[in-house]
């Protein structure tokens, strides 16, 4: 069942995702023809991660118990029944 999500962005959040874009371009270009990324690379992508998370409130999921977040799992929608909150937060 596919559920579609339609947003209205920002023009600050469009230019976070042509930044991370071209960061990701950058990266692999550089990946692909030295097999090598660079450490401010890395970071760079890693801000954009965050900024990205953010933006569209991404959520870890929530362990079996639904105590604690479980980081190394992928992120989920805010929406989606395994995403976790800290208590009070909705």
């Amino acid at each position: 069942m596919s559920t579609e999500l339609y947003t209205e962005l920002t023009k600050e959040e469009v230019q976070t995702i042509l930044s991370l874009y071209n960061c990701l371009d950058d990266a692999l270009g550089d990946a692909g023809e030295s097999f090598d990324l660079s450490i401010s690379q890395l970071r760079m992508l890693q801000n954009f991660m965050w900024r990205l998370r953010d933006i569209f409130y991404f959520k870890p999921q929530a362990d079996e118990e639904g105590d604690r977040p479980v980081h190394w799992k992928p992120y989920v929608l805010k929406e989606d029944p395994r995403a976790w909150y800290y208590k009070g937060e909705t």
